[in-house]
């Protein structure tokens, strides 16, 4: 790898997300008086109080996911179902359904039950349902990375039962601990879900601080003891995931290891056919049924092209930004010194902690200035962070798929050509077309549905899909939002299986 490519990777990354967090924590401490403001917040009682009802709903929905993705996970991968590889696909469904959306469904559809949908335990059902995938995602990795003759010598000495709880998952328990704080850490920094729902937790009123108060000293002080949870909790997420698999689109050695059982077949597949109603079947159908005639009214759909416009561009330029930007450092990471390559990982991973509003305002302070006024007007600072709050996955995708890449083929390549672009171009990238196309689905995906960063950057005149469908539920436009929140999803479902047909149809013939 070129060490100017490297170098400029890396600058894109501290530009994206180190820069922000610097100026927000300089901006702070700048003021008269801001030490000891600095410590208010972590000793009021009211500030307690807000941390702790964010880490009730972010714990809430962090054991859901578990509960929802850990079998799901085992279902596709250790038994012999019907349809397990549809729904291998079809688990990845419901992170096309952005969390405000599911907020919008669950709203109306708990209306008149017992469980109140404007509560902490209304969040946690959505958040739950919303980010369960990433359980999914994790724990399949990991069980594909299992050795199947540890997991049979377990079932031919115990049996299957007592071989999946002993073995199974004790293997691969690193990879469902590390999926349940992706989820807590996701669900304790959104702003959406709990906005729409009208819970107080603390990205809410870190977010009406800064836009109703217009504090922005006051938010990012504020804002202190959830930076700390959440750097905290990404640092322990870090050191579970060390050289382990982020996400996998190949069915690997789980494979070889699948049980062979009777009994459960059915009730997996029902249990999964459950999930995958609640996360994603009742959602559509719901918002079909509202947006009903919307859907094909021109004086709906016509004022929102410039926002399908705006988000699809923005979706896609992230998506194809991020996945270089973190292929390039991934595979700089692997060429680094095993000293040094644990800091630097970590240090990537460092933007999952800053949330969202927390990163809009530091973009604000940073790029809001006369003297880069042309970039901030414009998209580009959308992209910017976009580029900073998705680019931590997207190297844990490549560094897995990196570390799957036999190093003798480039050895061998080495032999024909020195140029090394060529040999990244014509070798490297076609063998790592799994891990490219998972990156650059899971930021297309979480960029399409992005609402905490865009809300506060996005240019005045400029609409991004969500941040229509945000504005018009203030407005009580239900057909309205429930057309446009159905596009959002077709076109996520159209963008992601054109890039899955595309990327079976090259599989690279030459075997890692």
């Amino acid at each position: 790898m070129p060490r100017w490519l490297v170098a400029s990777a890396w600058a894109a990354f501290a530009l994206a997300a180190l820069l922000p967090l610097l100026w927000l924590g300089l901006d702070a401490l700048s003021g008269e008086g801001r030490l000891s403001a600095l410590r208010d917040p972590l000793l009021t009682e009211a500030q307690w109080r807000l941390l702790a009802r964010s880490l009730v709903v972010a714990g809430g929905a962090a054991l859901l996911a578990l509960g929802l993705g850990v079998p799901y996970a085992l279902a596709i991968e250790r038994t012999t179902m019907p349809g397990r590889h549809a729904f291998q696909l079809l688990g990845l469904v419901p992170l096309l359904i952005p969390p405000q959306l599911h907020a919008i469904v669950w709203s109306r559809l708990l209306a008149s039950s017992p469980v109140d949908p404007f509560s902490i335990p209304g969040v946690v059902l959505v958040l739950g349902l919303a980010y369960f995938p990433f359980v999914v995602l994790l724990t399949s990795a990991g069980l594909r990375a299992i050795d199947p003759t540890m997991e049979d010598g377990a079932r031919l000495r115990v049996g299957p039962p007592r071989g999946l709880v002993g073995v199974t998952l004790a293997l691969v328990r690193p990879h469902m601990l590390a999926a349940a704080l992706l989820v807590f850490v996701f669900a304790i920094v959104d702003f959406g879900v709990p906005d729409l729902l009208r819970v107080r937790v603390y990205a809410v009123e870190v977010f009406i601080e800064f836009s109703a108060l217009y504090d922005q000293r006051g938010a990012v002080f504020l804002s202190a003891p959830l930076l700390l949870t959440t750097m905290a909790l990404v640092g322990i997420m870090t050191w579970l995931m060390r050289g382990r698999a982020y996400v996998s689109l190949s069915h690997g050695a789980g494979d070889a290891g699948r049980f062979r059982w009777g009994g459960p077949r059915i009730p997996a597949v029902l249990f999964c056919g459950s999930v995958l109603g609640l996360s994603v079947l009742v959602p559509v159908a719901s918002l079909a049924v509202s947006a009903g005639a919307a859907l094909f009214d021109p004086g709906v759909l016509r004022p929102a092209l410039s926002a399908i416009g705006t988000s699809v561009s923005l979706a896609v330029s992230a998506g194809a930004l991020t996945t270089m930007v973190a292929f390039v450092i991934a595979r700089g990471l692997m060429q680094t010194s095993e000293v040094f390559r644990g800091a630097l990982h970590a240090l990537t991973q460092l933007p999952f902690a800053l949330p969202p509003i927390l990163l809009g305002i530091g973009l604000i302070g940073l790029w809001n200035r006369e003297a880069t006024g042309w970039f901030y007007d414009g998209l580009g600072v959308v992209l910017v962070g976009y580029l900073a709050r998705f680019l931590p996955f997207a190297i844990g995708a490549m560094l897995a798929s990196l570390q799957q890449l036999n190093p003798r083929l480039e050895e061998a390549a080495w032999l024909v050509t020195a140029n090394r672009l060529r040999i990244l171009g014509g070798l490297s990238l076609p063998l790592l077309r799994d891990g490219l196309a998972a990156a650059f689905i899971i930021v297309f995906i979480l960029t399409m549905g992005e609402l905490g960063v865009t809300l506060l950057v996005v240019p005045p005149g400029v609409e991004t899909l969500p941040v229509r469908i945000y504005n018009l539920m203030h407005y009580g436009a239900d057909a309205s939002v429930a057309a446009l929140s159905l596009i959002l999803i077709a076109i996520q479902l159209l963008v992601c299986s054109l890039v899955l047909v595309g990327v079976r149809r090259r599989r690279p013939s030459v075997a890692s």
